[in-house]
């Protein structure tokens, strides 16, 4: 007996993201693929990175084919949106179009781990402090409002806003951003963003501020950091395959479209 391919789509409440939904759905009824919310083999998520990052969090540790389709803003994700369906199935049956995306692993005093999609963020309300050690070197005592790790895929958000690099797909490394460093006559942070390669370590120790200082990952509050929290972060690949296109131009007319034309 032939296994009939499943699918399940999940989407953001928007108007386009709707229309955009009831267009797939006809093009996998008539192609007699199955949706199956509980056991399918590929998930199509309809909607911008936002709903992208909510949704693919889940499936971190899953190997399914994840399809993630633009109708938002940005959609770095994505590998179609609104007006290019027409090759949807070849494309998503293709196996040469799917690359495991990089995850951040954040391990927090060998007890909490975390992942992130995107980013992690220590922020302070006020200045802070800490030892920041790449592969067992110190490499700044800092100081200023936080710390913001990014993957390459993260690159684009909070990362590039806040004076980080643009990495591009084809390039195995993560970063490291320092928010607002302090600089005068006592104290002086290197003051630019640091590319790391994938296998790199990073390690934030001995934090001192007068004021809350929170863990943000991808976008969400997780915890308070205590002074003596001992945070590793490294990268990882999630074990879902996301359909991506690693192609330099269209990479490069995705940014021009989204920071430069509008």
């Amino acid at each position: 007996m032939i296994k009939k391919n499943t699918y399940w789509i999940v989407s953001s409440n928007h108007d386009l993201s709707k229309r955009v939904t009831k267009i797939i759905k006809r093009i996998f009824q008539k192609a007699k693929w199955i949706s199956n919310k509980n056991n399918h083999d590929y998930l199509i998520v309809v909607g911008g990175d936002g709903t992208y990052v909510r949704f693919l969090r889940k499936y971190y540790d899953k190997p399914i084919k994840i399809v993630c389709v633009n109708t938002g803003t940005v959609g770095f994700y994505a590998r179609f949106d609104a007006n290019n369906l027409n090759q949807f199935i070849k494309t998503i049956m293709d196996e040469n179009n799917y690359i495991h995306p990089q995850l951040l692993s954040i391990n927090i005093n060998n007890k909490l781990v975390y992942n992130a999609m995107n980013e992690l963020v220590i922020q302070s309300l006020n200045t802070i402090k800490m030892d920041v050690k790449i592969d067992d070197a110190l490499y700044e005592k800092y100081m200023g409002t936080g710390i913001l790790i990014a993957t390459r895929t993260g690159a684009t958000g909070q990362a590039k806003s806040n004076g980080g690099t643009i990495i591009f797909p084809n390039v195995n490394a993560f970063e490291l951003v320092e928010l607002a460093p302090t600089n005068h006559s006592k104290h002086h942070s290197f003051n630019a963003p640091v590319i790391l390669n994938n296998n790199a370590k990073v390690e934030l120790t001995n934090f001192v501020s007068t004021q809350r200082c929170d863990l943000i990952i991808d976008g969400m509050r997780v915890k308070q950091i205590n002074p003596t929290d001992y945070i590793t972060v490294t990268k990882q690949d999630a074990k879902f395959h996301l359909c991506f296109n690693m192609d330099t131009h269209k990479y490069i007319t995705k940014l021009q479209n989204t920071f430069i034309k509008g």
